[in-house]
C-alpha cells in the first residue's frame, strides 16, 4: 500500500506514462483523417472559434463522439448533426457540446479538451483558458511554471497542481474535505511533507484503516499504540517502546540509538559515550554532555541525582579518590558506600573506617541517608576496627549493625565477642580471606583469581605468604561444617551496594513521526487527478461564441 519505490523508476514510470498519453492524443489526431472542409464550412466554424482544419477535425471528433455516447435532447442532438455535416450554428451549438461534454467519462473530457487547445479552440472562458493551459501543457511529473502557480481552481485542480509540483503548492484548506478521501497517498504525502497539511486537517478520519495508520504515525505519532505500530513494522517505535520498557534489544547492524542507549545507561560502558554522543538529538545530546562534565567532581543537578536511570553511567563516570560525602544524595551514599567496600578489599581499612563513619549517628548523620546502608556502615566499621585491634569499638559497631535484625550482623557480632574472649596468640586473624585477595565474601572464582595474583606478585616473599595464607583458611573452611560462616561478613547483603537498576527517560529521543513510504506520485495517478479536474473545466465552457474582430481574432 505504501513501500518506498526507487525514486528513479517512478521519474522513469512516469515520463513513460507521460509520452504514453501524448501518443494517444497524437494517434487520435491522425485517426481522424485530414478531411478538408469547405470553404464555406471554415468560414461557418471560423465564427464559432474554430480555425483552420486540424481545429475543425478536433471539433468534429468531440462531436462525434457526442453523438455516439451521450443522449442528448432532440434539438440538440439535431444542432451537432448539422454541424457535423458543415453547417454548425453559432447560437446554439455550444449549449449542446458542454450537454454532451457532461456525460462523457472524465478521460474522454479531458482527451478532448486536451485536443481544442492543441488546435487552438478557445471554447472555455479566460480563466477558464488558464486552467486549461495548466492542465494541458504541463508534463506528467515537471514541475509547473511560477505563472501556473498563480492560476486558482476547483478541489480537482488545485490537488493537480499540487501533485504537479510534489507538495510544494499547497491546496487550499477549504478543498481539503472534498479531496482528502480519493486522494493519492503519495500526493497527502507532499503535503505533509511541505506542511500544506496539519494535524487538525485530520487525514486519517477519513481513509481506509491501514492508511489512516500510517497517516497517524506520520503526523500525530503520539496517537499510535504499540498494535498500530506493529501492524505497520515500525522498528523505531517498537525499539524505543522495549526500551523504556526494560527490555533488552536484538543487536542491529550498525548500530543504533537505541543499541547505545542500553550499552551506555544499562550495561555501564563509557567506551560507546563518543557513538552515543553523535547518534542523539541535540537536546539529549546537552544532557550527555552535561553528564559526563559532572562526573569531573560528582557534582550533578538535583533532578539528575534523583533519575536512577543515570546511576550506572555515573557511577562508571565518576570513580572519586577522595572522601566523599554520603549527605549529599542517595547516590553519594551509595558510591561512598561501595567506596569504603574497595577500601577494605584493597587492603585500606583504616581509610575504609574514615569513609564509613558519616554514615554513623554520633557523626552528625544526615537524614538523606538511606536507612538500609546504615548497618553496612557500621558493619565495615566493625570490620576495619577489628582489623586494627581496637575490638571493644568492633563491638559496638556489630552491635548496632545487628540491630537491623540481620542474621549476618549476629554471626559478626558473636565473631568479635568470641575474639574479645580468646587471647590475641590463640585467636588467629580476624581478617576475612576473602577481601584479603581482593574477593567478595564466598566469590566462587577464588581459585582461579589466587592463581593469578600468584603470577602478579611470583618472587615476592611476603605477598606469595599472605596470598598462601588466606588460601589455606579458605580451604581449611571449606571443610568444616561452619563453612564460611566462620569469617566475618562484609558486607551484610550484598544488593544493598548494588547500583539499583532503572530506565531512564532523560536521554531518550522524543519520539519522531514515521518516515515517508511512498514514492512518488506516479503518471497513471496524475493523470486520474488531471481527469477530474478537466471536468471542473466544464463550469467554465462558453454557452457563446468568442467574439471576434475584424482581424479574425477571438477573445
Amino acid at each position: 500500500m505504501y513501500e518506498v519505490t526507487d525514486p528513479v523508476a517512478a521519474e522513469q514510470a512516469a515520463i513513460a506514462a507521460e509520452n504514453e498519453r501524448l501518443a494517444r492524443q497524437e494517434e487520435r489526431r491522425r485517426g481522424r483523417g485530414s478531411g478538408a472542409a469547405s470553404g464555406f464550412a471554415r468560414r461557418k466554424w471560423r465564427w464559432l472559434g474554430v480555425g483552420g482544419d486540424e481545429a475543425i477535425a478536433a471539433a468534429r471528433g468531440l462531436l462525434t463522439e457526442i453523438l455516439e455516447s451521450a443522449q442528448l435532447p432532440a434539438t440538440q442532438h439535431a444542432t451537432i448533426e448539422r454541424a457535423l455535416e458543415g453547417s454548425p450554428d453559432r447560437e446554439t451549438l455550444l449549449p449542446a457540446v458542454h450537454k454532451g461534454l457532461s456525460v462523457l467519462p472524465a478521460d474522454s473530457v479531458l482527451l478532448h479538451l486536451e485536443e481544442l487547445w492543441a488546435t487552438g479552440v478557445r471554447w472555455l472562458t479566460a480563466a477558464g483558458a488558464d486552467r486549461c493551459r495548466v492542465l494541458c501543457s504541463t508534463p506528467g511529473r515537471e514541475p509547473v511554471t511560477g505563472r501556473s502557480h498563480a492560476v486558482s481552481g476547483g478541489p480537482a485542480f488545485s490537488l493537480f497542481v499540487s501533485a504537479a509540483t510534489r507538495g510544494a503548492v499547497p491546496v487550499p484548506t477549504r478543498f481539503l474535505p472534498e479531496l482528502l478521501p480519493w486522494a493519492p497517498l503519495s500526493v497527502i504525502d507532499d503535503l505533509v511533507d511541505h506542511g500544506g497539511l496539519l494535524p487538525e486537517d485530520r487525514p486519517w478520519a477519513v481513509r481506509a484503516a491501514g492508511e489512516g495508520t500510517y497517516l497517524r504515525a506520520r503526523m500525530v505519532p503520539a496517537t499510535v499504540t504499540p498494535a498500530d505500530a506493529e501492524a505497520l513494522g515500525w522498528q523505531s517505535f517498537l525499539r524505543r517502546r522495549d526500551f523504556l520498557a526494560g527490555g533488552t534489544p536484538v543487536r542491529q547492524e550498525p548500530e543504533d540509538v537505541w543499541d547505545l542507549l542500553y550499552d551506555v545507561l544499562v550495561a555501564g560502558d563509557p567506551s560507546c559515550l563518543g557513538a552515543l554522543d553523535s547518534a542523539l538529538p541535540r537536546a539529549q545530546q546537552i544532557e550527555l554532555r552535561d553528564l559526563r562534565s559532572g562526573a569531573l567532581n560528582g557534582q550533578w543537578k538535583p533532578d539528575v541525582l534523583g533519575d536512577r536511570g543515570l546511576w550506572t553511567l555515573m557511577h562508571e563516570l565518576w570513580k572519586p579518590q577522595e572522601h566523599v560525602d554520603p549527605g549529599r544524595s542517595e547516590f553519594h551514599a551509595l558510591v561512598a558506600l561501595n567506596r569504603a567496600y574497595g577500601l577494605l578489599k584493597a587492603g585500606d581499612p583504616e581509610s575504609a573506617a574514615r569513609q564509613a563513619l558519616p554514615f554513623l549517628p554520633g557523626a552528625g548523620r544526615p537524614r538523606a541517608i538511606p536507612a538500609q546502608l546504615v548497618p553496612e556502615a557500621y558493619t565495615i566499621a566493625a570490620y576495619a576496627a577489628a582489623v586494627n585491634g581496637t575490638l571493644d569499638q568492633a563491638e559496638e559497631y556489630a552491635v548496632e549493625a545487628a540491630l537491623s535484625s540481620d542474621a549476618a550482623a549476629q554471626s559478626n557480632l558473636e565473631l568479635v565477642r568470641t575474639w574479645q574472649r580468646t587471647t590475641r596468640n590463640n585467636r588467629g586473624p580476624v581478617t576475612n580471606p576473602f577481601l584479603d585477595v581482593g574477593l567478595d565474601h564466598g566469590s566462587a572464582d577464588w581459585e582461579p583469581h589466587c592463581r593469578e595474583i600468584f603470577r602478579m606478585c611470583k618472587g615476592d616473599q611476603e605477598g606469595e605468604s599472605r596470598l598462601n595464607e588466606a588460601e589455606d583458611r579458605i580451604r581449611t573452611a571449606q571443610r568444616h561444617g561452619s563453612g564460611f560462616d566462620e569469617f566475618f561478613r562484609v558486607p551484610l547483603d550484598r544488593s544493598r551496594l548494588r547500583i539499583p537498576s532503572a530506565v531512564s527517560h532523560r536521554l531518550v529521543p522524543p519520539l519522531e513521526p514515521l518516515p515517508r513510504r511512498t514514492g512518488p506520485t506516479s503518471g497513471t495517478e496524475l493523470e486520474a487527478i488531471r481527469a477530474r479536474a478537466a471536468l471542473e473545466l466544464l463550469d467554465d465552457f462558453r454557452t457563446t461564441a468568442p467574439h471576434l474582430d475584424r482581424h479574425g481574432s477571438h477573445r
